[in-house]
């Protein structure tokens, strides 16, 4: 409209120069100088008017379409556009373009791209309303949402769980792995994370109810999967290990009624509680169990009598127990003994074999001498039923009754007596206790009794007993000294009587070898002569058979041949000749 009027106005002056022109053609008479020259200077200042209002329309104009260009709007894939308008705010989500509303307010912001393993948290600032929007995906904010967080989804693995609360109506969910979890914006987890429980034959599970608060056992018994992941209602306690009892030793568990239960490595009927498939009298003994809900394994405490000796690695010992018991003591009840003036020992298994106990007692003798005992107690437990029911502290109890059987034993003799009869007393005291019911009704059998060292309290008679030791122990050394002396000589007459001996063995045996060679040289040389007299009277049967002239024409040939040698030895000259008459018969062996 603004443009139609100056171009009207434009116009205008020219059409009344037309007019006069055309009027003077016509003949119409013309004006007087003074009134053109007014009517120029006129027109001249409306023509520098529209001049002017024609520039500043065309100034505005270009105002205008910069105005409109500017609010030309060109969106991306990822880009959005923000309206802000009295009625409200909208949203205009690329790809695209379009002329807006100059005079509406507009923000132009990037989409959020969201991959796979993220989720983004959304609120709706008019409603207060928090959502998830979850990836993948491009995300495009609605007009009144802002993205309070950007995270990761929770990626559970087949052996992992997650409990979730949801605030606002305080219900549970529990999600099982594997897979990917995105808890809604009112849901919260405490433990986050958390691992499932594997099952087998030593591992068990402990698991409450909310809703009645009761506990249970979960084994691998009654949940064969192997794999416990608990419900919604359920929250796991506590996950138990098998408890194992050696051959050697016993247990006492005691449940919320005050039922105790014993279980004994020795009975080989034992039952394993939630071990499947075993038994306890397989192998070499021992059971196990699992340790029920409510139930606690009773823990008492023993007197200790230890060696002095053994004392320090006795205290390593306990210190030992002691901490790894510490780790464990929600599942002990202590069981309170008796105060008396000894050390104590909390004692949980039971050891079944046979233990000793040091004691040093002071007695006294019938003719009033104060003596100091020291020795071993060996007893064993043998039923733990009738022990945890008469008594919290065996050891205790044995070395008390021990000392009253002692003094008792001792009270009986004299100083005397009982130096020449201590092994005697101390062995007939042990053997009126082993029939002791007292004892017997403890579950306990003393196996035996051994004292090691007695000495005088009063200094006097430990003085006059000490030189009485040193006499006997001087006698008993001259006693060994004199029958060293005597063992000495009575080595050097036996070894004199076996070196005759065996000479005489010797001559004997020199005597029966010269023998030997005799008779051997002699049956040789006879045997030539048998063989030189066989030879020659068998050479004569075919001439004499007469064996008699056969042995006689022998002996001739032997005389001769004997007066050969003789005559040869006489020849030599270094024989001797004796003569004697024929009738003599003498004869002499030459050799």
């Amino acid at each position: 409209a603004i443009l139609a009027d100056e171009r009207a106005a434009a116009r205008r002056p020219r059409c009344r120069s037309n007019r006069a022109e055309a009027g003077a053609h016509e003949g119409v008479p013309a004006r007087s100088s003074a009134m053109g020259d007014l009517e120029d200077q006129f027109t001249e200042s409306r023509q520098k008017k529209c001049l002017c209002c024609f520039g500043c329309l065309s100034l505005l104009g270009v105002i205008i379409f910069c105005v409109a260009m500017s609010a030309y709007v060109h969106l991306g894939p990822d880009d959005q556009v923000l309206i802000k308008t009295p009625q409200g705010m909208r949203v205009i989500n690329g790809p695209g373009g379009g002329q807006m509303n100059p005079f509406q307010s507009r923000d132009k912001r990037k989409a959020t791209l969201l991959d796979a393993l993220s989720y983004a948290v959304v609120q709706d600032q008019l409603t207060a309303i928090v959502r998830n929007e979850v990836g993948p995906k491009l995300l495009f904010l609605g007009p009144n949402d802002v993205i309070l967080s950007i995270q990761q989804k929770i990626v559970l693995e087949k052996d992992e769980f997650m409990r979730l609360m949801d605030r606002l109506t305080g219900e549970e969910r529990v999600v099982q792995g594997p897979g990917t979890l995105v808890p809604s914006p009112t849901e919260i987890s405490e433990a986050g994370k958390e691992k499932v429980v594997a099952l087998n034959t030593g591992t068990a599970v402990e698991v409450r109810n909310k809703m009645t608060g009761i506990r249970r056992l979960i084994t691998y018994c009654y949940h064969f999967s192997g794999i416990f992941v608990p419900d919604k209602t359920e929250e796991i306690v506590k996950i138990h290990s098998l408890i194992y009892v050696l051959p050697h030793e016993a247990m006492i568990v005691r449940d919320v009624d005050g039922k105790v239960t014993v279980y004994s490595g020795q009975n080989p009927d034992s039952q394993l509680d939630g071990v499947c498939g075993a038994s306890g009298g397989s192998g070499s003994g021992g059971t196990a169990f699992f340790l029920k809900p409510y139930s606690k394994i009773v823990r008492m405490s023993w007197s200790t009598y230890a060696n002095p000796a053994e004392v320090a690695s006795q205290r390593r010992l306990e210190a030992t127990e002691e901490s790894e018991a510490s780790e464990m003591d929600d599942i002990y009840i202590d069981q309170v003994s008796p105060p008396n003036s000894s050390p104590k020992r909390k004692v949980a298994s039971i050891d079944l074999r046979t233990q000793k106990s040091f004691f040093k007692y002071e007695v006294r003798t019938s003719d009033n001498v104060k003596l100091e005992m020291e020795g071993t107690i060996f007893w064993q437990i043998t039923d733990v039923s009738k022990m945890v029911v008469m008594t919290a502290d065996p050891e205790g109890d044995v070395w008390a009754r021990s000392r009253s059987t002692l003094i008792a034993a001792v009270s009986n003799s004299t100083l005397a007596e009982f130096m020449e009869q201590s092994a005697d007393i101390v062995e007939n005291a042990f053997a009126n206790q082993v029939n002791d019911t007292f004892f017997a009704d403890r579950g306990i059998r003393l196996v035996s009794m051994e004292m090691t060292k007695y000495s005088p309290v009063d200094q006097h008679t430990q003085d006059t007993l000490q030189h009485i030791i040193r006499q006997t122990v001087q006698r008993i050394n001259d006693l060994q000294k004199q029958q060293s002396e005597n063992d000495v000589l009575m080595e050097k007459l036996s070894a004199d009587i076996l070196f005759e001996a065996n000479r005489t063995i010797l001559i004997e045996t020199k005597a029966n070898n010269s023998r030997l060679l005799g008779e051997t040289a002699g049956a040789v040389e006879g045997g030539k002569v048998a063989r030189s007299v066989s030879a020659f009277i068998d050479g004569l049967n075919a001439t004499l058979s007469n064996a008699t002239e056969r042995l006689e024409l022998f002996k001739q040939h032997r005389l001769h041949h004997s007066s050969k040698v003789d005559t040869e030895q006489l020849s030599s000259g270094s024989a001797s000749l004796y003569m004697a008459p024929k009738d003599m018969e003498l004869r002499l062996q030459m050799p």
